[in-house]
């Protein structure tokens, strides 16, 4: 039989609070919370006198019905007083509610909104089932177990904030949270919320469960402990949250997993996640505990030894959820913003392919997309360094299909709906080119089309991490060589790369158009080498006589003007472009009410999940960047064909 006190004392020694700083004050029990427990030790005291004592503390009477009314007591109605919840779940529960609401509102600052405060409560009651279930898993008192796992992180988040600096620094991939404290504060924060609690008088099971919440190899160690309270506690504690405490979750949930027969996280988690669901006064964004976990332990099987793992991590105010694309400068994830709910694409600096030259490129794509305003141009919402030295930024997450996509999936288009497309992207276009920025890399995987204010097939422009200042002699294309995609690049891009303008944009917007209403990737059926000699000296393929494409003869002609070898004789700029095409009759036959019914008739052809990032496969002679588009599986590429933004060393094509 475990000996709580005694297991306690070995734990906390010496007065663990005491070392903290002066300035941090500790609360203790309100009035009302110590006549409340005093009083329930009284024999024969009447129900309505002990709920008169909670009721005259409004803000603490509501507490306590929210933990009431949770559904990890499973009541079968609701409870709207305290009178009534001491009769349904006894006084000994009420008592353990009653304090952990007193304490959790103790820690509610005025500076904290209702977001972050109701996110701290999800996360904790999260725990709390959990821990509750494996609990009853192991046939034990599951009423301590709730209020130790609904506790143990009490005082994290106010540590947090009053040693930010020390915080920062940091690195759960490397050791536990605790293991950090003790080497940086000589405390760590589970043993000073144990003092806590036992000081506000909770029981000494809850105190001993907070206390060994991160003694994972002490607990799978001992059969008793592992058989105990303090080890739901302990298997709550690890799942995911907004602040990550230990530095690999999968293995630990396994080791239990291994340890303790009938245990399956991954099940448990789930039926958390149908007892919350039942709950209507949950944010509808949450995201499923279960997929979070499902998420992390494929993460931990694929890539055991690869790059940093970012998901479930915390960047500013963003929860890293999934990995969704990679390519050569970084890798993609989705998240959501903690307190507004709104997905969101985070892209991460890969830190195997550090060098000056694309930590400067990345840098360059994060500012010059910043910057741009159009409603056509994906928007960048933050970026900047992580205290590991990982460059990042966020940028809206795109729910559509990329061009790429569209026409792989269903075939060309009609010209009326590509006009509607093109001088969607010459808006995007015309904004950069007249700050002086040329992207360099216009292709169908760079230009996605999604829903924008309840309109259909609004285009999107991506990926301007090879962007060019007009003017500007970049040393780093001399040094690396020519720079785009090869299918969609200009011949003075191959040429003279240095001097670029807005008319080598063009060029490959004419490729984009080529392709839409074709199905044909501009020279698609040659090998690398004879794309970049065929863009310099062959002419297209016309787009009636050769590729049987149903365009009128003028919407061939504005194509073929763009794909002119010599720059003088295309389209000078894109809006000039954009005024060609919406001369056209056929610039009519599509709009956003005709792209709402194609979408409601081909809905199911959007990926089987959301993308903003494109998977890519590094070629030979490439490097690729990743873009924010939207792909979940590679579709049949041409003979030739190059999907990834490359940088072709010069002295390979000689």
């Amino acid at each position: 039989m475990i000996d709580w006190p005694k297991l306690v004392a070995c734990r906390l020694g010496p007065d663990p609070l005491g070392r903290l700083p002066a300035r941090i004050q500790i609360p203790r029990p309100p009035q009302s919370v110590a006549q409340f427990v005093e009083v329930c030790e009284r024999p024969d005291i009447p129900l309505r006198k002990l709920a008169t004592i909670v009721e005259v503390d409004v803000e603490l009477a509501s507490n306590v019905l929210r933990l009431v009314n949770s559904s990890t007591l499973m009541l079968q109605r609701r409870i709207s007083s305290i009178q009534h919840a001491i009769g349904m779940i006894g006084l000994r529960r009420c008592k353990m509610l009653v304090m952990s609401a007193a304490l959790h509102a103790s820690f509610v600052t005025r500076d904290q909104s209702g977001s972050t405060v109701d996110s701290f409560l999800i996360e904790a009651q999260e725990r709390a089932m959990f821990a509750v279930r494996v609990a009853r898993l192991l046939g034990i008192d599951h009423d301590h177990v709730y209020v130790a796992a609904l506790l143990q992180d009490i005082l994290l988040h106010h540590l947090l904030d009053e040693f930010y600096d020390t915080y920062s620094k940091f690195d759960r991939t490397r050791e536990s949270i605790v293991d950090f404290e003790r080497t940086e504060f000589q405390w760590d924060h589970a043993a000073l919320a144990g003092q806590l609690l036992q000081r506000w008088n909770f029981a000494e099971e809850v105190v001993a469960c907070v206390c060994y919440q991160h003694e994972h190899d002490v607990i799978l160690a001992d059969d008793e402990l592992l058989k105990s309270e303090i080890a739901a506690v302990a298997i709550s504690g690890l799942l995911p949250s907004g602040f990550p405490q230990e530095p690999d979750i999968i293995s630990r949930f396994v080791a239990y997993q291994n340890h303790i027969p009938g245990f399956d996280f991954l099940e448990i988690a789930a039926s958390v996640d149908e007892e919350i669901e039942r709950n209507e006064s949950l944010p509808v964004n949450r995201v499923r505990l279960a997929d979070r976990l499902e998420r992390l332990a494929l993460v931990a099987v694929q890539a055991p030894n690869s790059e940093t793992n970012w998901v479930e991590q915390q960047l500013g105010s963003y929860t890293l959820e999934e990995e969704i694309g990679r390519g050569g400068m970084g890798i993609v994830y989705r998240a959501r913003h903690t307190m507004l709910h709104r997905p969101a694409a985070v892209k991460m600096m890969k830190t195997s392919r550090v060098s000056r030259q694309l930590l400067e490129r990345f840098r360059v794509e994060a500012r010059t997309t910043s910057e741009l305003s159009s409603p056509h141009t994906v928007q960048v919402y933050d970026y900047g360094m992580t205290p590991e030295g990982t460059l990042y930024y966020v940028m809206e997450y795109l729910d559509g299909l990329s061009l790429g996509d569209l026409v792989y999936q269903h075939g060309p288009i009609p010209e009326g709906r590509a006009i509607h497309i093109l001088c969607q992207v010459c808006g995007s276009l015309s904004e950069s080119h007249h700050k002086g920025l040329i992207h360099r890399d216009i292709k169908p995987e760079n230009i996605v089309l999604t829903t924008c204010a309840g309109a259909h097939d609004f285009a999107k422009v991506l990926d301007f991490g090879l962007v060019a200042v007009t003017g500007e002699r970049a040393n780093k294309d001399k040094e690396t060589g020519i720079t785009g995609t090869p299918n969609y690049m200009s011949p003075e891009s191959i040429h003279f790369p240095d001097e670029v303008d807005e008319r080598s944009d063009i060029y490959a917007l004419g490729g984009v158009a080529h392709f839409l209403v074709s199905g044909k990737v501009l020279f698609g059926n040659l090998p690398l080498r004879k794309v970049i000699c065929a863009q310099v000296e062959t002419p297209p393929p016309r787009l009636r006589r050769h590729l049987k494409a149903k365009v009128s003869r003028e919407f061939e002609e504005i194509v073929l003007s763009c794909l002119e070898k010599d720059p003088r004789n295309r389209p000078q700029s894109v809006v000039e472009l954009a005024e060609c095409l919406n001369r056209l009759e056929a610039s009519h036959e599509w709009n956003f009410s005709k792209a709402a019914e194609w979408w409601a008739m081909h809905g199911n052809a959007r990926p089987t999940r959301n993308r903003t990032a494109q998977p890519q496969t590094p070629q030979r002679h490439q490097q690729s960047s990743t873009s924010p588009a939207i792909s979940p599986k590679q579709p049949d590429v041409p003979a030739g064909h190059s999907m990834q933004s490359t940088v072709i060393i010069a002295e390979e094509l000689k």
